[in-house]
């Protein structure tokens, strides 16, 4: 938090010293695809909006997704140790399984790691476009979307012709990251082809020893579209991922903390699918077809290795029909979720499982765009083979004022998240699952404003939002009867509001400034009458970004800061669990860039600049002061 200030005060100076400059682009006028099902521009949504651009993304250079989105108000990030360790991240306080993420239209949340996506495999040097939708989107897109959607995009638009490209870095960690990609454009393809590699020694995660704990990422993805004719397209993707994680083990019988063991996880992630989509002048169909295949596999000094598989399959029809300023999307879906769980049998029972279920769905959304008015109304009933019937729905409403540099937006709808495969039987140390766990329930509502300022050069939104859900699921909760964890719904309301803050900001062609806060208060009745914080769940969080360009070179800086937060801790002995705390901390990271010649350009990159010593997750170590360098080509 020390550095936040000082940031601010400069972010301040400049801003008063600095006179008219050339406009930039209209930031209210950005396209985005995700808060609807079909485009819109950000005045016309009234939902909470992030986008990441290819620009901003090569800026930053991280490592993975899950770092990149540090900078986005209402997101928190935890990752378990060094890179490599599982990475979650939370959004307005809720669970990270609440969290969809679609890759190229395939949703990616791993059903075999209960339903969440681990940013930490998610490189991010093929990332075209990420795009953040806050607040409940289960009426647009299901069960995992309780809390909102991340969305990537990885095949650039409008290309026109071929592009080669390759990096190279090296430095910290003896850690080594690599690729290669070709993209090509014309009339009749969009093609986007990489591969990329990562491998490094990692740190010691576990507060005491000194024993490194490695990771490696090797990813293949093919996106792209094929134009049949001028009303004809198919869309595809192939993404595969092999990665190997090292981890350590936890000392169940003196400290219950992470010691010292060569632990590795290691894990196959496919996404596939393909759309063929048909647009006449006021309608517009689309057939898609997508899987995804993961397969995690735990070696440790067990006789047996453990294992989780899940297999997702999902077919969807969409229909879009145009009159005049109203737009009416349906859609027509089903989903097939297979899980296979294998270990060693124990007193506790037997983990090796077996496990299918299939959801059949229908959603139907009506937008009006209106001149300065733009409404949305969507509802979706799900009809899953293991639950009751749901229906969500969703009810949203921007307004621009007649200046266009003003817009006022609120939505209101409810989410709902089905418990996961873990979550109902899941087995492993001594965790067991339960299969009587009921769906999570929530209505949430937000209301915000965002003002173009300085000739559209400046875009400042605010928002506040409130959510209440029902029936949460704690997936650590102490059983003395069998003397082992479980997981259970929760009594009354479990309550998440708060503030959010953002400020992009194009000072000149050469420099531009983006800050972000969040307030967020997240708690949980307790049983008796009172509210607990929930975990991981910082009540401050915020950051300042600085991007300046002159000539051939760049630089980017990016002040990060979470404030304190709490987690839950398992001791060997009594009380098996309890609260503690988690300080603040605050990282810096520096990226800079220079431009040899057209083709070359060189890159130097500092992480946690000021070496800040700090957990994510309680007895977890993070990296120091880390200093990477490379060389990027283009032909």
């Amino acid at each position: 938090m020390r550095y936040l200030p000082i940031a601010l005060l400069g972010f301040s100076i400049v801003a008063h010293a600095e006179n008219k400059q050339p406009e930039s682009d209209r930031l209210l006028e950005t396209i985005n695809i995700t808060a609807s099902r079909t485009p819109l521009k950000l005045r016309e949504t009234g939902s909470s909006i992030s986008i990441l651009d290819r620009d901003q993304i090569l800026r930053r250079n991280a490592a993975n997704l899950g770092e990149l989105l540090r900078q986005i108000p209402g997101i928190s990030v935890n990752q378990q140790g060094s890179m490599g360790a599982v990475t979650q991240v939370r959004m307005r306080g809720t669970e990270a399984n609440q969290v969809l993420v679609i890759i190229d239209g395939v949703e990616a949340n791993d059903i075999s790691q209960g339903s969440e996506f681990n940013f930490t495999h998610l490189l991010t040097r093929n990332i075209d476009r990420v795009e953040i939708v806050r607040g409940p989107q289960s009426a647009l897109y299901g069960s995992d979307a309780l809390a909102g959607v991340i969305n990537i995009i990885t095949t650039p638009q409008g290309l026109a012709d071929t592009h080669y490209s390759g990096y190279a870095e090296g430095g910290s960690f003896n850690t080594i990251k690599t690729g290669i990609s070709l993209l090509h454009g014309s009339n009749k393809n969009q093609i986007n082809f990489s591969a990329d590699f990562v491998d490094t020694d990692g740190t010691n995660i576990s507060r005491s020893g000194s024993e490194d704990d490695g990771y490696k990422n090797v990813t293949f993805n093919l996106s792209g579209k094929h134009f049949v004719s001028d009303d004809l397209a198919l869309s595809y993707v192939l993404r595969h991922t092999d990665s190997t994680t090292e981890f350590d083990g936890a000392d169940f019988v003196n400290t219950g903390l992470p010691i010292d063991a060569d632990y590795k996880t290691e894990s196959t992630q496919i996404y596939g699918g393909f759309t063929l989509s048909y647009e006449m002048e006021n309608l517009s169909q689309s057939l898609k077809y997508t899987r995804t295949d993961f397969d995690n596999v735990n070696r440790t000094d067990a006789p047996v290795d453990s294992e989780t598989r899940g297999l997702k399959e999902q077919y969807q029809y969409q229909a879009n029909l145009i009159i005049n300023r109203n737009i009416v999307s349906g859609v027509l879906e089903y989903e097939n979720e297979d899980y296979k769980q294998r270990g060693e049998a124990s007193f506790f029972g037997d983990p090796n499982k077996n496990l299918e279920t299939d959801t059949k769905s229908i959603a139907l959304e009506y937008r009006f765009n209106g001149e300065f008015l733009n409404v949305s109304l969507s509802a979706r009933n799900d009809n899953n083979a293991d639950f009751d019937n749901s229906t969500t729905w969703r009810a949203t409403a921007a307004w621009s004022l007649s200046n266009n540099s003003t817009n006022l937006f609120t939505s209101v709808g409810e989410g709902i998240k089905n418990p996961t495969f873990t979550e109902r039987f899941g087995f492993f140390d001594t965790f067991i699952g339960n299969p009587d766990l009921k769906p999570e329930q929530s209505l949430s509502w937000e209301i915000g404003i965002r003002q173009s300022l300085f000739d559209d050069r400046a875009l400042l939104t605010a928002t506040w939002f409130n959510a209440r859900l029902e029936d949460e699921i704690n997936g650590f909760v102490f059983d003395p009867g069998t003397g082992s964890f479980t997981a259970v719904n929760v009594d009354g309301e479990s309550s998440r509001e708060g503030l959010e803050l953002s400020l992009d900001y194009q000072f000149s062609e050469h420099f531009s400034m983006a800050a972000s806060y969040t307030y967020l208060d997240a708690t949980q009745e307790d049983g008796t009458g009172d509210d607990i914080t929930e975990v991981r769940r910082p009540e401050n969080s915020g950051s300042i970004s600085a991007n300046y360009n002159w000539g051939k070179a760049s630089i980017n800086l990016l002040v990060a800061y979470t404030g304190s937060q709490v987690d839950d801790f398992f001791p060997p002995f009594p009380p098996y669990q309890e609260r503690v705390g988690l300080d603040s901390y605050t990282l810096v990271s520096i990226s800079s860039s220079y431009q040899v010649n057209r083709n070359i350009e060189l890159t130097l990159q500092l992480e946690n600049a000021f070496d800040d010593n700090y957990e994510e997750v309680f007895g977890y170590a993070s990296p120091g002061l880390a200093v990477y360098g490379g060389v990027r080509m283009r032909w």
